[in-house]
């Protein structure tokens, strides 16, 4: 129940504030709210709340190399949000914290965007635009920044090939030709 409540107030947050934020050019480049990641201590239970009673759709799973399920990301509705499940993060032996992992947002082109941060004071490590630039196993291109608070938010570029972007081919849209011109540059 604690979950629900947690999600309706996630969406009603995002509902309400989406024009507000949305109606102006955002100067970093950050252009929606991608998914928010849960650190969970059962995924069956988490897939029966998530998938059999509030009926998001399981887009695609991440294994370990041991075979064990790294994350379980799932859609929510037709809308390019997704809910990350992280299986095992949550345990009585972790650390206190709340449940929530980290949480993303999409931008069109991640290295534009690092650039934006770093001339706005954002500190980078002098590796972060190198680090940014390979392609993640879910096919994004990704980097994790921290708000004042230490939580983790991870800025992600949806490409063609990534499991987003097959999933919520708009998120291409806005970026495709900034991740076209990225992958070029990269490889």
């Amino acid at each position: 129940m604690k979950h629900f409540r947690c999600l309706v107030l996630l969406i009603i947050i995002v509902s309400a504030g989406a024009p507000a934020l949305f109606t102006a050019q955002n100067a970093v480049g950050i252009e929606s709210l991608g998914h928010v990641g849960i650190a969970v201590s059962d995924l069956q239970k988490s897939l029966h709340f998530y998938v059999g009673q509030l009926g998001l759709t399981e887009t695609f799973r991440l294994k370990r190399k041991d075979g064990s399920v790294m994350l379980v990301y799932l859609q929510v509705g037709h809308s390019s949000t997704f809910v990350e499940l992280f299986p095992g993060t949550l345990t009585a032996s972790a650390p206190k914290r709340a449940n929530a992992y980290h949480f993303g947002f999409f931008v069109g082109n991640l290295q534009t965007t690092l650039h934006r941060l770093q001339a706005g004071g954002y500190p980078l490590p002098a590796d972060a635009f190198k680090r940014a630039s390979k392609m993640a196993a879910d096919g994004t291109y990704l980097y994790f920044v921290y708000d004042p608070d230490g939580n983790r938010i991870e800025l992600s570029q949806a490409t063609p090939q990534s499991y987003q972007g097959k999933a919520a081919p708009a998120l291409l849209k806005s970026g495709q030709s900034d991740a076209r011109a990225h992958l070029q540059r990269s490889h």
